[in-house]
């Protein structure tokens, strides 16, 4: 009788959690992130070998930076990716952030206000940071930097927040520039974020590019300008 009670418990449990699922819609839409992740990838870094990691794609780029030039990461949070940076060269990295969080809604789980902190993060002592959202420290720092840019981590989840640094560094990125991206595909709507911009930027720019590596358990990608 026990055994009987438990398994139409069993049963009934399962049936709500099958019915749950099938209304889960941010589950479907990651499923569904993935699946146009993939179709990009087979029809457009086929050849491209992939990394297991966030460092390994970062490697990759360092492997091939020519230029000598600027580097630069906008959006650094707690310091983890712009402190790895700086450990693999003595140029001085400058990052960007304004320490206060997305200025938006990015996407489900991801808030205005999201990857607020409350202190500066600890850095090398080759790390500079600008403090402030870049439209307003970025004009300055043109101005007072006239190099071109070497290396380019772009790690700003947002459309627009993205649009805005390719829009005032244009003239910078060149032939050889390095650009890495942190969010560039395989979450929900990926098509309207940093590749958007990415995308419009090469258009506008009329320049080319091409992939170099990147990230098979997650969204980073690299790519060179040519």
């Amino acid at each position: 009788m026990i055994k009987i009670i438990t398994q139409k418990f069993i049963d009934k449990t399962s049936r709500y959690l099958q019915e749950k699922q099938k209304q889960n819609i941010a589950s479907r839409l990651d499923e569904r992130a993935l699946d146009s992740t993939c179709e990009y990838i087979e029809r457009e870094m086929s050849t491209i070998k992939p990394q297991k990691s966030v460092e390994a794609v970062m490697d990759v780029a360092f492997e091939h930076i020519q230029l000598s030039g600027l580097y630069l990461e906008f959006n650094v949070f707690s310091g983890k990716s712009i402190n790895y940076i700086a450990s693999k060269t003595p140029q001085t990295v400058h990052g960007f952030d304004s320490f206060e969080g997305l200025p938006e809604f990015w996407r489900d789980g991801f808030d205005k206000g999201a990857f607020e902190v409350d202190a500066l993060p600890k850095v090398h002592t080759n790390v500079m940071l600008h403090k402030g959202w870049f439209d307003n420290t970025l004009p300055q720092f043109i101005n007072d930097h006239p190099e071109r840019i070497a290396l380019l981590h772009v790690d700003c989840d947002l459309y627009s927040s993205t649009k805005t640094i390719f829009t005032l560094l244009g003239d910078r990125i060149i032939k050889g520039t390095v650009i890495v991206f942190d969010e560039y595909f395989n979450y929900p709507m990926w098509q309207q974020g940093e590749f958007k911009a990415f995308q419009e930027f090469i258009q506008e720019r009329g320049l080319s590019y091409r992939y170099l590596t990147y990230n098979s358990n997650h969204e980073q990608v690299a790519v060179i300008i040519e």
